[in-house]
């Protein structure tokens, strides 16, 4: 699966790449204001653009939009809403330097702080919060 990845998005650069260059020799725009008086100058080649797709319409099927992709999302949501309530309601929980942050520009620090986490810290912090496991099976 990696391999056919590396493969696949590989030949995508390589086209867009190729597909540019040709564009920019016919075009042979001189300054900026002639690139925004251009059709688009970076695109696909028509095969890869009907490629590509059919790739994201798959990829939406049958990975974006499965019951399990979707579940797991809204629980990540709950997650993210759950720790940014309890961090808002009680800034002490956070770290001193998100904490001082917090004083300055408010919910915005709270909101970097969570942004910034990992998955697996994120988890963490929503059961040391909540005493309740982040993601439950399904």
């Amino acid at each position: 699966l990696a391999e056919t990845l590396r493969r696949m998005l590989s030949a995508q650069v390589a086209d867009v790449i190729s597909a540019t260059n040709a564009t920019l020799r016919a075009h042979a725009p001189q300054d900026a204001a002639a690139v925004r008086s251009l059709p688009p100058l970076v695109q696909f080649t028509p095969p890869m653009r009907k490629q590509a797709t059919a790739l994201k319409r798959f990829l939406f099927a049958a990975l974006y939009r499965h019951p399990q992709v979707a579940h797991t999302t809204s629980q990540a949501r709950d997650v993210v809403r759950t720790l940014f309530a309890a961090y808002a309601d009680a800034p002490q929980q956070l770290p001193e330097e998100h904490r001082l942050a917090h004083e300055q520009i408010g919910l915005r620090a709270v909101a970097d702080y969570i942004a910034g986490m990992t998955d697996r810290f994120a988890s963490r912090e929503y059961t040391r919060l909540t005493a309740r496991p982040a993601f439950e099976a399904r």
